[in-house]
């Protein structure tokens, strides 16, 4: 049961005393009024709360609104609590605890409409001061014929001078009860609308009563689909559910659908006591229902009283068929007894195909039919081979679900002729051949080709006959394969002379021997093929003479030859044969010229098979060498041959650009040529990669960075002529000094003196030639070394020019500078006049530099 939640009291009356009004005090916590009251008192108090405001109460029932001014009233109820009494056992609450309960004390008119009467002036379901009465279930719901239960509650009377009785029209007995309720059974509901039962209390001489509706339903016997026979597409049917014996008649919803799409929802009126109704829908049948299942639901809704009782009929399947068009027979109009010949039928826009039925009958005498189905086609086949003369009728009859299409067509059956060739079949030329016309024999003709085999270039006969008819009137033609007529003449015979060539192999000829029958004309044909002899040919279609494999590829060296017999063909290499058959993989060893033969009984003949290997690229040493060694100012290119078919193209780059060697001009070689390049080969079927380092060798030279021109070495240092040189190969560097026959070996050289001796002698000074030399040239420079010695004043520092010399960078400082010392008359005497030098040009030069202390001069030395 729904109840609304108004004024803060909820489904099952309890209180909530933060929104409960004003005017309700005293409520112990935890306290049901609805224990002792029942849910009337609850919902009574709350409207009287909301109609001392005059506002308007919105209550739900059902699936309808219903909206009831309720006029203010006066009223006041007290809870109390202590003095209420025993509830225990009453059916809707548990009990209260001992000690606590309530009393109601109601004031004023009651609102209009809200249930039972108070006796003397007081509420319905409320007597004036705090006695009242509920009944409840509000609505009893019980099905016709059954039994329900209504309880009958009051509130406390003093001194329990209280009682508690039901009226009803119908059969009631009193069940289980307590001291403030009592229930009572409705035994036997058999009346379909008995009214309101009603709770009536006696407390003193105040009396209360309540009231209660009775719902009697009755579920429906059963719920059925009526039968829907097959039904062809674009016609309608009527498709109807039945529901009987169900009440109330009101509540039921029936709903018909065809699989998950409703067709139709019907809802119905009341009506008295327990009916039969019947929902129809017109179907108008589409080939996208066949299969459908149709569905009835009836359902019985007592709510929100009682339960929602759902029952479904049995689902009727739809079958939809289509047969729009009569079969399309196609059979032979005349017919030889005992010979056989092919019968179709046809029907088109059939639905569904795989449905249809198909039976053929000749006369009287059923066929057995093949049927082969393609979308909404169905053809059925059968062989007609009857035994005796005479007219027949051949019919076709296709028939789906309630529907049946037949055709027909005449087929005359005449009897063989005695004798003639035989073995050939007739053709019917026209359908209209009454049984009188037919001919009492007509044999087929016969054809001869001589001779037979022909070889090519020979002499061919070919001869069309006839046996004889009865009457004799048969006339025949020759005619080829394309239906043209070689030659025409009355029977008996017809001959053709022709010279065999090779393109008539396998030619055919066709002698048709023809007779008038009435209105009608019956042939009957026979067959030759023509066979001519002739050598083996080899066609370049069948044997190409150049081919392009791909190595890693499975090729097969097939060649295919023409010729009468068929000839065999045998391929070879070098007189060894190789396999024609199935595909081998592809290696470059099987590129060459091979030699086919083809051989048949008349001869052989050849043909040349060229087989071309591609591969992809690869480089080599041979061709593409790892390192290169150049020579400074030849002309040179970067070469790299790679080997692949299709020739690759080779591009050869260092830095990220294609280096000058790569073109097809040769460019003068310099040192920055040298250095790691790398070679690519492409073509179609790959790319080859190749690392190659290229050095650049030079002739010898000597610079002044390496070899300085001018020494100046101190006597008594460490004597040490160095000359380093440049080039590639690393050169050889020799000095031997200059003017001095015993060291020289021959003209322009010399002897290279040690490079480190003890000490600096004056013998040291002089002028020395320094050769460096490699495999591809020497380089010459003249050093002249001048030697130092302590003359005149102290020795404190290089002298001034040996100093500038130093800074120049021609000549390494010395580490460490001799302490100063008196130069020694050896030193000037009889060897070098110091005196003289020291204000020659060549002093001057160094004679720069003065000190306090004395002077330093440095002095180039020479023989006196």
């Amino acid at each position: 049961m729904q109840l609304p939640d108004w004024g803060g009291l909820g489904r099952t009356g309890a209180v909530r005393s933060t929104r409960f009004p004003a005017w309700i005090s005293g409520v112990r916590s935890g306290f049901d009024p609805s224990s002792v009251f029942g849910v009337d008192l609850v919902d009574l108090a709350a409207g009287w709360s909301r109609g001392r405001s005059g506002r308007t109460r919105s209550r739900r029932e059902g699936t309808g609104r219903r909206q009831r001014r309720v006029p203010p009233i006066n009223a006041a109820v007290t809870f109390r609590t202590g003095g209420v009494g025993d509830t225990r056992g009453h059916p809707r609450t548990s009990a209260v605890g001992g000690g606590s309960g309530v009393s109601v004390q109601v004031t004023g008119a009651p609102p209009a409409g809200t249930g039972g009467t108070a006796r003397g002036g007081g509420l319905a379901g409320v007597a004036r001061g705090t006695f009242t009465v509920v009944a409840w279930p509000r609505v009893a719901v019980v099905a016709f014929g059954g039994s329900v239960t209504v309880n009958c509650s009051r509130s406390a009377c003093p001194g329990d001078n209280a009682t508690l009785g039901l009226e009803t029209p119908l059969a009631a007995t009193p069940g289980p009860g307590g001291l403030r309720w009592q229930s009572f059974r409705l035994q036997n509901v058999s009346r379909w609308n008995p009214g309101p039962v009603t709770c009536s209390g006696r407390c003193g001489d105040t009396e209360a009563n309540a009231s209660a509706g009775v719902l009697v339903y009755q579920l429906p016997e059963r719920v059925e689909l009526e039968p829907v026979p097959p039904v062809a597409v674009g016609d309608s049917r009527n498709v109807t559910c039945r529901v009987l014996e169900v009440a109330p008649l009101r509540n039921l919803t029936v709903t018909l659908r065809r699989g998950a799409e409703t067709l139709r929802t019907e809802s119905f009126g009341d009506a008295e006591g327990s009916a039969s109704v019947a929902v129809s829908h017109l179907l108008t049948a589409t080939r996208g229902d066949h299969g459908q299942d149709v569905t009835c639901h009836a359902e019985l809704s007592l709510r929100p009283h009682g339960p929602l009782f759902a029952r479904a009929a049995v689902p009727v399947t739809l079958s939809v068929f289509a047969l729009p068009e009569p079969p399309q027979l196609q059979a032979p109009a005349i017919l030889e007894a005992g010979t056989a010949a092919a019968a179709s039928c046809r029907i088109a826009g059939a639905f569904p195909a795989g449905d249809i039925r198909v039976t053929a009958a000749l006369g009287r005498q059923p066929l057995n039919v093949s049927v082969a189905v393609a979308g909404d086609t169905v053809t059925a086949s059968t062989e007609l081979s009857p035994r005796s003369p005479g007219p027949r009728e051949l019919s076709c009859t296709a028939a789906v679900a309630t529907a049946a299409r037949t055709a027909r067509r005449q087929l005359h059956v005449y009897r063989k002729a005695p004798g003639g060739f035989g073995g050939h079949r007739g053709t019917p030329a026209s359908p209209r051949i009454h049984p009188r016309h037919l001919p009492a024999g007509f044999p087929a003709p016969a054809l001869e080709l001589s001779p037979a085999p022909a070889a090519a270039g020979s002499e061919v006969t070919v001869t069309c006959r006839a046996g004889a008819t009865e009457p004799p009137a048969a006339r025949l033609q020759l005619r080829d394969a394309d239906g043209g007529v070689l030659a025409e003449g009355p029977q008996p015979r017809l001959q053709l002379r022709l010279l065999a060539r090779r393109d008539d192999d396998g030619r055919e000829f066709r002698c048709r021997a023809s007779l008038a029958v009435g209105d009608s004309v019956v042939t009957k044909d026979a067959e030759a093929r023509l066979e001519v002899l002739y050598l083996p040919e080899i066609p370049a279609s069948g044997c190409p003479g150049n081919r392009t494999w791909v190595r890693g590829a499975r090729e097969a060296l097939s060649c295919r030859a023409t010729g009468n017999p068929a000839p065999t063909v045998v391929c070879g290499r070098d007189g060894v044969a190789v396999a024609t058959g199935e595909p081998e993989p592809v290696t470059r060893a099987r590129a060459g010229t091979y030699l086919c033969n083809a051989t048949n009984a008349l001869g052989t003949r050849s043909r040349r098979v060229t087989v071309r290997v591609e591969y992809e690229p690869t480089l080599s040493e041979a061709g593409c060498p790892a390192r290169r060694v150049w020579v400074e100012g030849q002309r040179r290119q970067l070469e790299c041959r790679a080997d692949g078919d299709p020739p690759p193209s080779t591009r050869c780059a260092r830095d990220g650009g294609t280096h000058p060697g790569g073109v097809t001009r040769g460019r003068v070689v310099t040192r920055a040529d040298g250095g790691r390049y790398v070679c690519r080969a492409t073509n179609r079927h790959g790319v080859a990669v190749r690392s190659v380092l290229v050095t650049v060798e030079y002739q010898p030279s000597l610079g002044e960075r390496g070899c300085p021109e001018r020494r100046r070495w101190l006597e008594g240092t460490p004597a040490e002529l160095g000359c380093a040189a440049t080039g590639n190969p690393p050169p050889r560097v020799t000095c031997a000094k200059l003017g001095d026959p015993a060291n020289a070996t021959e003209p322009g050289d010399g002897q290279e003196p040690p490079r480190a001796t003890a000490n600096v002698t004056r013998a040291h000074a002089g002028t020395y030639r320094c050769r460096a030399s490699n495999a591809h040239g020497s380089a010459v420079r003249n050093v002249t070394v001048a030697v130092e010695c302590e003359c005149g004043a102290r020795f404190w520092g290089a002298p001034r020019g040996l100093r500038g010399a130093l800074s120049s960078g021609r000549v390494p400082p010395p580490r460490h500078l001799p302490p100063r010392r008196e130069l020694s008359t050896a030193c000037k005497k009889g060897e070098y006049n110091v005196r003289d030098a020291e204000g020659s040009s060549e002093a001057a030069c160094l004679h720069r530099h003065r000190e306090a202390r004395g002077e330093a001069f440095g002095i180039q030395l020479s023989p006196p």
